[in-house]
């Protein structure tokens, strides 16, 4: 697939599985022992494959298992289980193992751009190890069970996070949806199922995983999200054809305001945060897209209270933060382009290249 860097934030393929003779999750409130057996065989296939962390939902505060939750390490469903809800990170953050979700085991494996393959492989093998070590619950008909009808059969989901600021502004994105449909496909928004879409951010995964092979599902999505890509950059292109200097114009005036800017709220933000990275893939601005995609995650309402120290913040004072963060980070990379350009003028100043002589 070409490049599509500008487009494409994130890639997410996510496998569900539930161990043998154990009630499902729903079903395990007061019995401690299921809820240890199931995490404790997790863990052990977690030593075997990888470095990580672990978090038990009763030992994290909520700003940790909302901040964890923005982060795309676990769901909501995870985060709100105090009871018995643990997961595992791994180090380098692109695995993460949710136990006893909705189903005993969420695996799931999160990297930048598009890389459906890496992240299968990932938890492919995962995957593996588990049914090396435990007894995985399975029927020969149905395929893998779980908790929920439309995860059976490969119990697997495979998504691509989206940036699709054009689409959305030309009113063509409903027919890219209703595409998509056709497909087997669904569009969400940020944070899956049931949240909105906010800064332009769309997921689109599989809606079903039975009778269907994991190799055919990931060609599915991969297609749907060439044909996306492709759409996207059209009317990308249309859009600064025919807006010209009034684009520029909007993207200047949000960069000028996520640079200067004393307190930002999280609406504001995510609207001046798309015009720029639109105009960031359309050449206005020389600004780094992986900064932006940064920005975008790290600047949620729990991320900042753990930027700022970990203690609750006030509307107010997470609107400071978010402005001090932008503002940094967006300068510092301004600074290295200065610095860059400085020693660059020195330079032709040096070997006399420049018609006349510039004072740096």
């Amino acid at each position: 697939m070409a490049n599509y860097d500008n487009i494409i934030v994130s890639t997410r393929v996510r496998l569900a599985r539930n161990l043998n003779d154990i009630p499902f999750p729903s079903m395990l409130k007061g019995s401690p022992k299921s809820s240890e057996k199931v995490i404790n065989s997790v863990i052990a296939v977690c030593d075997k494959l990888f470095e990580y962390n672990v978090y038990k939902m009763n030992s994290i505060s909520e700003i940790d298992r909302v901040a964890l939750q923005e982060m795309h390490f676990i769901s909501p469903n995870l985060a709100s289980n105090t009871e018995n809800g643990v997961v595992c990170i791994s180090k380098d953050k692109k695995m993460s193992i949710m136990i006893n979700e909705e189903d005993h085991i969420r695996a799931q494996c999160v990297i930048h751009g598009f890389a459906l393959e890496e992240c299968y492989k990932n938890v492919n093998a995962f995957d593996d190890k588990l049914s090396e070590m435990v007894q995985v619950a399975y029927d020969e008909k149905l395929g893998y069970l779980t908790a929920c009808p439309t995860n059976l059969g490969t119990g697997m989901r495979a998504s691509v996070m989206m940036f699709l600021p054009a689409l959305s502004q030309s009113g063509k994105l409903s027919k890219v949806i209703t595409m998509v449909q056709q497909m087997g496909l669904t569009v969400r928004g940020m944070y899956g199922e049931g949240s909105s879409a906010s800064g332009y951010l769309y997921q689109i995964s599989n809606q079903i995983s039975i009778g269907v092979s994991e190799i055919d599902l990931l060609k599915t999505v991969a297609n749907a999200v060439k044909m996306i890509c492709e759409s996207e950059e059209l009317e990308r292109d249309k859009l600064h054809k025919i807006q010209g200097i009034a684009l520029d114009d909007k993207v200047s005036r949000s960069l000028g305001i996520l640079l200067y800017a004393k307190r930002l709220n999280s609406s504001e933000f995510m609207e001046h945060m798309a015009n720029v990275k639109l105009g960031t893939s359309l050449g206005i601005l020389k600004l780094s897209m992986p900064m932006l995609n940064y920005l975008t995650e790290f600047c949620q309402p729990a991320s900042l209270c753990n930027y700022s120290g970990g203690g609750k913040l006030s509307a107010k004072e997470r609107d400071e933060a978010r402005a001090e963060l932008v503002r940094s980070k967006i300068l510092e990379r301004w600074v290295k382009c200065t610095e860059w350009i400085v020693k660059a003028i020195k330079l032709l100043n040096k070997h006399k290249l420049l018609v006349r002589q510039v004072v740096v």
